[in-house]
Formats: C-alpha cells, sequence, structure tokens
C-alpha cells in the first residue's frame, strides 16, 4: 500500500508545485486570469506525472502492447462505456448530488489549454495512473481480480473530491478495471475515457451548467435513450465478456483460488518489481493458457 500512497502523493504534490508556479508567473512575469493560470498548472503538473510513471517503469506503453488488442474489442469497448456514461450521468442528476467543481471545469473546458487538459491529458494520466500503476501493483501484489479493480476505482473516485464525481468515477473505474485486467492494454480504457471526458467538455461548451433533462426538454425522449443505452451497455458487456474469455462472476472463483493454486512467487522466477507491473493480455488466449491465433 505504500506504493499506492507514494503515487497519490506524487500526483497532487505535482498539482500544488505548478498551481504555486502558475500563481506566482501570474503575479510577477505574464498577468492570467485564473481560468488560465489553473488550466497552466493542470498541463504541466500531468506532463510531468507522466514523464514520472514512464520513467520510474509503473507503467510500460509499448507498441507490441497493443497490437494485440482488437479492433472489435475496442470498438464494442467504446458503446460499454458510452452507454454506461449516459445512464450513470442521468442518474446522478436525478439523485441531485452536488457539483462543487462544475462552474470550474465550466470556464477550463472554454479555454484551449483548460480543453486539452480535461478532454486529452487528464484521461491518459488517470488511465496510466490508476489502472496501469496502482491496479496493476494490486493485481502483482494480492492476486485478487476483484480487490485489484474495486480498490483502485476507489481510490480513483476519491481523490476527484467532488461529490457528483466521486460514484460517477468509482464505477466507471470499476468498467475501465475489468477491460485493463482481460486485455492487458490501457488503450481500452484510455479511448474510453478520452470519449467520456471530451463529450463533457463538449457538453459544458454547449450547454454550460443545464441539466441533461432540460437539454433534452422531452423527459419520455430522456428515458427512451436511457433504455437503449442500458441495453446496449448489456449487449456490449455480454460480448466483451465471451470475447475476452471470461466473464464477470468469473473473476469471483478465479479469485478465490488463485492463491492456492499459483504462489506469489514462483521458485523458478525472479521476484518482480512492484513498480514495474506486468500484464498478460487474455484476449488471445484460451482457457488453458495457450495462445491462440486470429483467424
Amino acid at each position: 500500500m505504500l506504493t499506492i500512497v507514494k503515487l497519490i502523493i506524487y500526483y497532487f504534490g505535482y498539482q500544488l508545485g505548478f498551481s504555486a508556479v502558475a500563481m506566482l508567473v501570474s503575479k510577477y512575469i505574464a498577468p492570467m486570469d485564473l481560468t488560465m493560470t489553473t488550466s497552466v498548472a493542470m498541463v504541466a503538473s500531468t506532463v510531468v506525472m507522466m514523464w514520472h510513471l514512464l520513467h520510474f517503469k509503473y507503467v510500460d506503453l509499448s507498441r507490441d502492447k497493443y497490437r494485440e488488442v482488437s479492433r472489435q474489442v475496442l470498438l464494442v469497448s467504446i458503446v460499454f462505456v458510452f452507454a454506461a456514461m449516459y445512464v450513470l450521468n442521468l442518474l446522478i442528476e436525478q439523485a441531485g448530488i452536488p457539483n462543487t467543481m462544475e462552474d470550474t471545469f465550466i470556464e477550463m473546458s472554454r479555454n484551449p489549454l483548460g480543453l486539452l487538459s480535461i478532454a486529452l491529458l487528464a484521461p491518459i494520466l488517470e488511465e496510466m495512473l490508476f489502472r496501469g500503476s496502482i491496479e496493476g501493483y494490486l493485481l502483482k501484489a494480492w492476486k485478487s481480480p476483484w480487490g485489484a479493480i474495486i480498490v483502485s476505482s476507489l481510490v480513483f473516485g476519491v481523490v476527484h473530491m467532488n461529490p457528483a464525481q466521486i460514484p460517477f468515477a468509482f464505477l466507471l473505474g470499476v468498467m475501465f478495471g475489468w477491460l485493463y485486467y482481460r486485455t492487458g492494454s490501457l488503450l481500452p480504457g484510455i479511448i474510453g475515457h478520452v470519449l467520456n471526458n471530451s463529450v463533457a467538455a463538449v457538453n459544458m461548451i454547449l450547454y454550460g451548467d443545464i441539466p441533461l433533462e432540460e437539454q433534452v426538454q422531452d423527459e419520455a425522449m430522456m428515458w427512451t435513450w436511457a433504455a437503449i443505452a442500458t441495453v446496449a451497455f448489456v449487449l456490449a458487456t455480454l460480448w466483451l465478456n465471451r470475447r475476452l474469455g471470461a466473464g464477470l462472476l468469473a473473476m469471483v472463483a478465479e479469485t478465490r483460488t488463485v492463491s492456492a493454486e499459483e504462489p506469489t512467487v514462483r521458485p523458478e522466477e525472479p521476484a518482480e518489481s512492484p513498480e514495474e507491473p506486468a500484464m498478460q493480455s487474455r484476449e488471445n488466449r484460451d482457457a488453458d493458457g495457450y495462445q491462440r491465433s486470429e483467424k
């Protein structure tokens, strides 16, 4: 757990450090409004945190790691995420959970650097950090898929520190975490996360703080789309379960038996560094664990 704590400290430390620098620059060198100052700090801290994760080998972004994820899985993952995103946003709005960061995000989405941070850089970093680094570390340390996915998703939700975002981020984190566990790749989660944030940013640019219910202006149509999205989500989940080799319920059995079947470190193999999680793609493996060729 010390590795997780250390990573979160770095994550917030870079943000606070670059925020202080940006405010000093704004005050003494190049005056900027608060939105620009925040946007500059977020872009800088995100880029440096990405470098940190890559330099110290918390994640592996080698090209070969992503060739194993088929286009079909990526496309269905987009449906999987987009459908869930619509339904979750609607439910959270209906629950009336306060959004304490709404005004800040609206202003940032209308700033070029802020839009870059929200729509592209933040999703990539968060997948590298919460899935690639934290979940990857827990998968090796605990040998428990459910435990690793749930804990990393809880951390992902809590660090947003915004009541409206915490449950939304947690549930999306579970989805991204499952995709990462089953494919061994960050690519499906990155694409889904970029899609989620980009749609949210465009929505804030066009509608500001107008609720989804008022945007649609037809409650029956709004719930019809929610029903369609729910069906699409279920179908995408079933397809991904079948394609990726094991369903969600199979993870429970795997979690219960893995400790008895597989020692933490095999005697004939050297222990792996906890700071360099190595995920193995499951998409192209059959039930016996042998590599199968694509036809």
